[in-house]
C-alpha cells in the first residue's frame, strides 16, 4: 500500500512543484506588463489621443509624485479616488515611452515624506474634529529637472477635470522659457503707454486687472493696432475690442494662424468700455463695435452686425440711477446651463456676466471644427445694439426671435487664408515683398467672444476697501474665463480642445424611474385625500351653520355620519398611500434581487458550464 501510494503521489507532487515554477516565472516576466480594458461609455478610464501624442513626444524626462496619506482615518471613497488617479498616471507612464516615471509616496506625521510635500507647497486637510487630527496631503507634484509645479488638492469633484489637471501640469514642468502673449486692443487694458524714458504718454490709467493676472504666468508684449505686423516668437495673440484695425495687422494675424498660431479675441457690437467713442452705458453717442469680419467671413462664422443677443431667462437687474432699475434681458447673466460643462475652458466655471453681447452664426469652413463654449438659451431674441442699452421697452420692439444663439466659439484647424490675392492693396513695401503664405501649413485656433465689457474690472470685479488699501473681489467667473482660454493657447496642443472625462457616478436608471413613477403616483393619491379633506371639511361646516343656536355645540346625526365617513375614507386613502409605498420597495428589491442573481449566480454557472465541456471535450479526446 505504501509503494502505490508513492507511485501515485510523487508525479502529483512534481507537477504542483512544475505549476508553481511556471507561475513565479510568468510572474517575474509579465508583472509589469499592464492588459486593460475600458468598457465605460464615456472611456473615462482612457487617454485622450491629444494627451497620448503630447506625452509620447516629450524631450525632457518627468517625474510624478502622489502624496496621498493612507491611514484608518481617511474616508473609504478618497482611498478608492486615489486608486484611480493612480491608476490614471500608471497610463501617462506606459504611453510616454520611459519619459515618465511615477511614485506614490505616504506622507505619515513627522515623517521625510511630509516634510517634502510641504515643501512642495501642498495642502494639508485635518483629517479630525476642530482641525485637532493627523493631516491628510493628497495632491501631485510633477518634476523634470529642475521645474517643479504642483496640484496642492485633488479634489473627487474635480475628477472629471483629472486628465486636463495632469497633461497641463506635464506641460508646464516641461517648459524651457516663459509663454509669450501678444496683447493687441484698441483699448488701455495695459494701462498707459509709456515713452522710451518710462513716463506715461497721456493720462496716466492703471491696467486692467485682467492683465495684472496675466502677467503673473506669460510675458506681455504690446501690440499696435496700427502695425503693419506681430512680434516675433508669440506663443499667443490676444485681440480686445480691434476697433479700426489696420488692413496691414489683419493680414499679419492671417498669415499667423495659417503658420499655426492661437487668438483668442475679444469682439462686441455694443463696446460700453470704449470711453473714446463718447458713449455712456445708458444713452448718448453710439458706443464703439469691433470685429474681425474680414477674417472671420473666411473661416465661415460672423459676428452679427448691429445685433445683441436678448435672453429673458438670462436677464439681470440693472439700475439706471434716478430713473429706476429693471430686469435687463440684453445685460446677460450666464449659468452652467449656458455653458458647456465638458470643455475645460468652461466646465469649472459657475457664473458669465456679458452686458450687450453679440451672437454669432454661420457654419466653419472646410477644414475647421467649431465648439460653442458659451450660448444663450433658446428662447432667446436678437434686438437692435442701438436701442439694447436703453431703458423701458423700447429695446425689444425690433427683437426677432433667434433661438439658441452661441456666444463664444473656438475654430481649430487648418484655416483657410482671408487674403487668397495676397497682401492688401494698401500694405507698405515691406509686408507686401515679404513671401506670405497662402494656405495653412499647420493647424491653427482661434476663440471668437461677443462681448468686450466682460473683462472690464466694473463689470467682473467689486471693490473694497480694507485699512485704507483698495481690494478687489471677482463677483463672477469673466476673468477665469479668460485665463482659461489664454491657458488653453499658450499650452501644448493637447489643452486644445481637451473634453472633460465625464461622469464617474453611475446612477441606477431603472431605480430612479421606479421612484419617480412612484412618486407621482403617490402625489396623485395625496392630491386626492386632500381633496376628499376639503369636500368633509366644507359639508361639516355647511351642516354647522345650519344648526340652530343653542345646539352649536351638540352634534348632529348628520354631522356624525359625515365625521364617520370621513374617517373612513382617511382610512382608506392611506391605506392606498402605503400600499404605493411597498410597491415601490418590492419593484426595487426584485430588480436588486434580479441584479444580486446575475452577480453571485451566473458568472459562476458560465464558469462550471464551461468546466464541464471542456472536461467532456477533454474526456472525448483522451478516448
Amino acid at each position: 500500500m505504501k509503494l502505490s501510494w508513492l507511485r501515485i503521489e510523487m508525479p502529483t507532487l512534481a507537477g504542483a512543484v512544475i505549476t508553481l515554477a511556471i507561475l513565479i516565472a510568468l510572474q517575474i516576466l509579465f508583472g509589469e506588463v499592464r492588459l486593460r480594458g475600458d468598457f465605460t461609455e464615456d472611456r473615462i478610464y482612457t487617454l485622450s489621443d491629444g494627451t497620448r501624442n503630447m506625452v509620447a513626444d516629450l524631450q525632457r524626462d518627468v517625474t510624478l509624485k502622489l502624496f496621498f496619506t493612507d491611514g484608518a482615518q481617511v474616508p473609504v471613497a478618497l482611498k478608492q479616488y486615489a486608486n484611480r488617479v493612480a491608476d490614471l498616471l500608471r497610463e501617462y507612464v506606459t504611453h510616454s515611452g520611459g519619459r515618465i516615471s511615477f511614485e506614490m509616496l505616504d506622507p505619515q506625521p513627522d515623517s521625510d515624506e511630509e516634510e517634502w510635500a510641504q515643501r512642495y507647497g501642498l495642502s494639508g486637510q485635518s483629517l479630525g474634529m476642530m482641525g485637532m487630527g493627523p493631516n491628510l496631503y493628497f495632491g501631485l507634484v510633477g518634476v523634470s529637472g529642475a521645474r517643479d509645479g504642483a496640484i496642492p488638492f485633488l479634489s473627487p469633484e474635480a475628477e472629471p477635470q483629472l486628465e486636463y489637471l495632469v497633461t497641463r501640469l506635464i506641460a508646464a514642468v516641461t517648459r524651457t522659457d516663459t509663454p509669450r502673449l501678444g496683447v493687441l486692443s484698441a483699448l488701455p487694458i495695459m494701462g498707459s503707454p509709456r515713452n522710451p524714458y518710462g513716463m506715461p504718454v497721456g493720462d496716466e490709467s492703471p491696467p486692467w486687472a485682467i492683465v495684472d493676472e496675466l502677467e503673473k504666468q506669460y510675458e506681455l508684449v504690446r501690440v499696435d493696432p496700427g502695425a503693419d505686423s506681430l512680434p516675433g516668437r508669440l506663443d499667443a495673440l490676444l485681440i480686445v475690442h480691434p476697433r479700426d484695425i489696420e488692413e496691414d495687422m489683419l493680414f499679419a494675424i492671417d498669415q499667423y494662424l495659417l503658420g499655426g498660431g492661437r487668438v483668442v479675441a475679444f469682439i462686441d457690437p455694443l463696446c460700453i468700455s470704449d470711453e473714446q467713442s463718447g458713449s455712456s452705458p445708458f444713452g448718448g453717442a453710439m458706443p464703439g463695435a469691433s470685429d474681425l469680419e474680414r477674417l472671420a467671413s473666411a473661416w465661415g462664422v460672423r459676428l452679427q452686425p448691429g445685433r445683441v443677443a436678448a435672453d429673458l431667462q438670462a436677464s439681470s437687474q440693472v439700475s439706471f440711477g434716478t430713473q429706476g432699475s429693471e430686469r435687463m434681458p440684453t445685460w446677460l447673466s450666464l449659468r452652467p446651463a449656458n455653458l458647456n460643462t465638458e470643455d475645460m475652458a468652461t466646465g469649472t466655471l459657475d457664473s458669465l456676466m456679458m452686458p450687450f453681447a453679440g451672437a454669432f452664426e454661420g457654419e466653419p469652413a472646410e477644414g475647421l471644427s467649431l465648439v460653442e463654449l458659451v450660448y444663450t438659451s433658446s428662447e432667446a431674441k436678437l434686438t437692435d445694439a442701438f436701442l439694447a442699452a436703453q431703458a423701458g421697452v423700447d429695446k425689444m420692439r425690433s427683437a426677432t426671435s433667434a433661438g439658441k444663439l452661441p456666444l463664444a466659439v473656438r475654430l481649430q484647424g487648418r484655416f483657410p487664408t482671408a487674403f487668397p490675392n495676397g497682401p492688401p492693396a494698401a500694405a507698405t513695401n515691406e509686408t507686401a515683398g515679404a513671401k506670405y503664405l497662402s494656405e495653412a501649413t499647420a493647424d491653427g485656433a482661434a476663440v471668437l467672444v461677443a462681448d468686450v465689457d466682460m473683462l472690464a474690472n466694473r463689470f467682473s470685479l467689486s471693490e473694497m476697501n480694507f485699512f485704507g488699501q483698495s481690494v478687489f473681489q471677482p463677483v463672477n467667473d469673466n476673468l477665469n474665463f479668460a485665463i482659461n482660454l489664454v491657458e488653453q493657447m499658450t499650452g501644448n496642443d493637447a489643452l486644445i480642445g481637451l473634453r472633460s472625462r465625464g461622469t464617474f457616478d453611475r446612477p441606477f436608471h431603472r431605480v430612479i424611474e421606479l421612484e419617480r413613477q412612484a412618486q407621482e403616483r403617490w402625489q396623485a393619491e395625496e392630491i386626492k385625500l386632500t381633496e376628499r379633506l376639503q369636500q368633509a371639511q366644507a359639508r361639516l361646516n355647511e351642516l354647522q351653520r345650519n344648526k340652530d343656536a343653542d345646539q352649536q355645540y351638540i352634534l348632529s346625526p348628520e354631522q356624525k355620519r359625515e365625521i364617520d365617513n370621513f374617517r373612513e375614507q382617511r382610512f382608506e386613502t392611506q391605506r392606498q398611500l402605503k400600499e404605493v409605498r411597498k410597491n415601490l420597495r418590492a419593484d426595487i428589491e426584485r430588480l436588486g434581487l434580479t441584479l444580486k442573481a446575475v452577480n453571485m449566480g451566473l458568472v459562476p454557472a458560465l464558469v462550471a458550464i464551461f468546466g464541464i465541456v471542456h472536461g467532456v471535450l477533454r474526456r472525448s479526446r483522451s478516448n
